[in-house]
């Protein structure tokens, strides 16, 4: 409780005074040791302060003094000056009753006022999601999810580019394979789209339309080509086809998005031109096009949004976009993009500024991509080359739910490699099995009723005689859940969920390997440990539902 060490502290004035201590500014870092023979947890609080070496020790073993023995039973001082803790077990055993009353609910708050909207994956619809889709598609998912577990609306939205060279060129690219399909000769550009799902879209359009587009080309473009409509038809039909296809591979996935927002709304409502209107103070002409003046605040250079011949930058649009989601009311807009963005990120967060939006209103997570591992070798993705490695071809190879867990386990800043062989191994080097099987051991053992395990045992709220380092080494575990949660929820580091339900399930472990959980000598110590046993399942539970994980019964 580090709201407690900042309670003791604002006792200490002789300390505040001499290194004056701004008592607002101080947030007390408190770690669970790794150790538990050191207590329970400790603190750093006193080295970072601003006070002199020769005082950290008493001003440490002044903290200790302080601390309220409702919540620590011992607090000493070790090393330089850290602070370890032993919590008093009436507050620390809480919690297990807490899980038990509260079971799904337990950490989740109720929705407050507070909005956010995350945009994510934002795949053009001209082809499949590959595996760099994915891990965006597991992290934007799995932090709203936390974020509602914290009391967070978060909308989920995908912004559908459906206009644009790239919509023209899947309709040229699904004419020709249809064309193909009658054995005429038409052959696809180098700049083609060229993936197998081309050639699914153009069997539906054969299906749909039989012939009736065999004589049209690509040749004639413009309000006077015969044609047209028959090219918007090609262009719409192929272009909600894969639409169709992305949304059923999300869906199987496990995400479901909020908002399908359309970049041809832009266009259709006239927000480009309103959104130069608003902006014309901070644009200018130059060389016959138009500027908007980003260096005001950071940009290397001015950055241009509509060309000399008349059309838009990419930039533009995206600027009305992002206009028009912050407009909306939320208190904070989050995309997640890929690293090839970065530079980018930081030009449309000046463009909310220029609109008047604060630096922190947008928030942009930078996504490294993904690699998959089999046998040693890497699977090449191309997305043009039709040797893509794709989202449905990952769920397929190793299923959802290794997928989401690998796909959130490191960092989004680092390079992730998925081995697909650990991925699918059967032990404790594949960590989702590792959990899985924390999980299924402890439905096995509540319901081998040779052992004496009676599921009707009533809840108990006394858990006195739950001792030993390996039950205190879990019940600290899940002490820290729901300050894990609240940690991801503000730093967007979903990969510690990860890593926190790991070590729940080493807790687990150990203390299944070390300890006599049904003891015939002792019913009350029996009746405990099986609702400690229960405690942890139902946190286990809990945490891979935040990552769409089913948790298993049996293995």
């Amino acid at each position: 409780r580090g709201s407690e060490i900042k309670k003791a502290v604002q006792h200490l004035k002789p300390y505040i005074i001499k290194y004056d201590i701004e008592i607002d500014k101080i947030n007390p870092n408190v770690e669970k040791n790794k150790n538990i023979k050191n207590g329970d947890f400790s603190s750093n609080v006193a080295m970072t302060l601003g006070v002199k070496r020769e005082d950290v020790i008493p001003f440490a073993k002044a903290i200790c003094e302080q601390l309220p023995s409702k919540y620590f039973k011992k607090a000493t001082v070790a090393g330089p000056g850290f602070i370890n803790l032993e919590l008093n077990e009436e507050f620390s055993h809480k919690v297990l009753v807490d899980i038990l009353t509260q079971k799904e609910n337990f950490c989740v708050d109720k929705k407050g006022k507070t909005n956010y909207e995350i945009e994510f994956v934002s795949a053009n619809p001209t082809g499949l999601l590959h595996i760099g889709h994915a891990r965006n598609a597991a992290i934007g998912d799995t932090l709203a999810r936390i974020w509602e577990a914290n009391g967070i609306n978060g909308s989920r939205e995908y912004y559908m580019n459906d206009a644009g060279n790239q919509i023209e060129k899947l309709g040229m690219s699904v004419l020709i394979r249809y064309k193909q399909l009658f054995d005429l000769k038409d052959e696809l550009p180098e700049d083609s789209y060229h993936g197998s799902e081309i050639i699914d879209v153009a069997k539906a359009l054969k299906q749909e339309v039989n012939n009736r587009f065999v004589n049209i080309t690509y040749n004639e473009n413009g309000i006077n080509d015969p044609d047209i409509e028959s090219k918007n038809f090609i262009k719409d039909f192929s272009k909600n086809y894969l639409l169709n296809v992305i949304k059923d591979t999300l869906n199987k996935f496990g995400v479901h998005m909020d908002i399908w927002f359309p970049e041809s709304f832009l266009y259709k409502e006239k927000l480009i031109n309103k959104t130069i209107e608003a902006l014309k103070d901070q644009i200018y002409a130059k060389d016959q096009a138009l500027w908007l003046k980003t260096t005001k605040l950071g940009d290397d250079k001015d950055r241009v949004i509509v060309k000399s011949d008349g059309s838009y930058t990419y930039f533009l649009p995206d600027i009305a976009y992002h206009n028009l989601k912050l407009s909306r009311g939320y208190d904070k807009c989050f995309n997640i993009w890929g690293s090839d963005h970065m530079s980018y990120a930081e030009r449309i967060k000046i463009a909310m500024q220029l609109f008047g939006y604060s630096k922190d209103q947008l928030v942009v997570l930078i996504m490294q991509m993904v690699r998959l591992i089999k046998d040693g070798k890497e699977f090449k993705m191309s997305k043009r080359s039709g040797n893509s490695l794709t989202l449905s071809d990952l769920i397929e190879t190793i299923g959802k739910d290794a997928a989401r867990w690998y796909l959130v386990s490191q960092p989004m800043a680092t390079h992730l490699e998925i081995d697909i062989n650990k991925a699918l191994s059967k032990n404790n080097d594949n960590p989702l099995y590792y959990v899985q099987y924390a999980h299924a051991r402890i439905n096995q053992l509540l319901n081998k009723r040779e052992y004496g395990m009676k599921r009707e045992y009533d809840i108990v709220t006394d858990f006195s005689l739950l001792t030993s380092e390996y039950e205190k080494e879990i019940i600290n575990q899940l002490l820290i859940y729901s300050r894990t949660l609240k940690n991801i929820a503000k730093t967007y580091e979903v990969n510690k969920l990860t890593l926190y339900l790991y070590n729940l399930a080493k807790a687990f472990h150990s203390f299944y390997a070390n300890s006599k959980i049904i003891d015939d000598t002792n019913e009350t110590l029996s009746r405990q440990r099986y609702w400690l046993c229960v405690c942890v399942k139902q946190v286990i539970t809990n945490g891979l539902k935040l990552m769409s994980i089913e948790p298993l019964d049996k293995m």
